[in-house]
């Protein structure tokens, strides 16, 4: 696929979390895709893994919009800074909801085949996160 159908599809990724379309968002993903990051949050880095963990981030912060504000692609891979806002409403980070609005920053690197994800490597702004959260100090 070329460099443009890559970010095409990291960009309908992004809408499909916006619409919270869940057969949509698995059918984006191939089945063997891998997400390393994920396992210091001890989740498994398989779609398996991944699927309990996005339906409690949706869970928690259910009006949440994702945002790409810079996107770049070489090869089979792209790699976006995504803003992510929402209203925390449920469970995240072991924080009880508190109804604050969030705004930070997540940065992926995405590898594709075929149209699908097949890695997904992410990092949150967790400092950020857990400061507006009252969590840790500003």
């Amino acid at each position: 696929m070329s460099l443009e159908e890559n970010k095409a599809a990291i960009r309908r990724f992004m809408e499909l979390g916006n619409e919270q379309d869940m057969e949509a968002i698995w059918e984006s993903i191939d089945p063997e895709c891998r997400f390393p990051s994920f396992t210091r949050f001890g989740i498994a880095p398989t779609l398996e893994g991944y699927k309990p963990f996005l339906m409690g981030f949706f869970a928690a912060i259910p009006d949440v919009r994702f945002t790409i504000e810079d996107m770049a692609a070489e090869g089979e891979k792209v790699w976006a800074r995504i803003n992510i806002r929402g209203t925390h409403q449920g469970l995240l980070r072991n924080v009880p909801a508190s109804g604050k609005v969030v705004s930070y920053t997540q940065i992926g690197m995405y590898r594709l085949a075929n149209g699908k994800i097949v890695e997904a490597q992410v990092q949150f702004d967790d400092w950020s996160l857990l400061q507006q959260l009252d969590v840790l100090p500003a």
